[in-house]
């Protein structure tokens, strides 16, 4: 079964089984943030940047560990599969991409549910690319490998978390998977290195400052 299918049944037979919506809802209060990562974002919407989440999960879950932290202001949009509460305060989740309505990604990495790649690019035509657009991407997921080819050079930067799938998919014995990113590759493994990047690299930094 698809995986956003199978959420969506486990779900299902949860709520059958008496389980309740706000057992859920307090659970989202205890997903742990770095601290850093919540530097970061206010740093980076502070200093002007357009702020998206891209992600496989949903919308329930995402806005409410946002909510929680407090910081769902700093993102402009947030781009994932549906998610609702109905009458009887069971939670349902819909895929982003339906069955019958495929997005046809051929890159082979892609989740049927969402083509992370296509969704970037409807974000850039909206912002309006051209020379001086800079993105950051932070991914550690082997579907985020799409999206990561849509940056230009490397004054854009790929923020590649170690130990996941995406890193094990860059790091095959393929030379074309290298071959065609054009971004600066920066492997991480806490937030904190992140932080640390960002305030290393002059393009950056002044980006970040030229407010000040």
């Amino acid at each position: 079964m698809q995986w956003t299918d199978l959420q969506n049944e486990c779900l299902k037979e949860f709520h059958e089984q008496g389980g309740s919506g706000q057992v859920i809802r307090d659970a989202l209060t205890k997903v742990p943030l770095d601290a850093h990562m919540i530097q970061i974002c206010q740093l980076l919407f502070d200093s002007g940047w357009k702020l998206v989440i891209l992600s496989d999960a949903n919308s329930v879950y995402i806005e409410g560990i946002l909510q929680h932290y407090g910081i769902r202001h700093l993102f402009s949009n947030v781009i994932t599969n549906p998610a609702h509460w109905d009458e009887q305060d069971r939670l349902y989740i819909q895929r982003l991409t339906p069955a019958n309505a495929p997005h046809g990604c051929a890159m082979g990495v892609c989740s049927l549910n969402i083509c992370k790649g296509q969704q970037v690019d409807t974000l850039l035509r909206h912002v309006g690319k051209d020379m001086s657009t800079r993105m950051i991407y932070v991914g550690d997921g082997r579907n985020d490998y799409c999206p990561a080819i849509r940056m230009k050079d490397d004054k854009d930067i790929l923020f590649v978390r170690r130990g996941r799938s995406l890193e094990a998919y860059l790091t095959r014995d393929d030379p074309a998977i290298q071959e065609v990113l054009k971004a600066r590759i920066v492997y991480w493994k806490r937030a904190g290195d992140i932080l640390e990047e960002l305030f290393s690299a002059p393009e950056i930094v002044r980006l970040l400052l030229e407010d000040d």
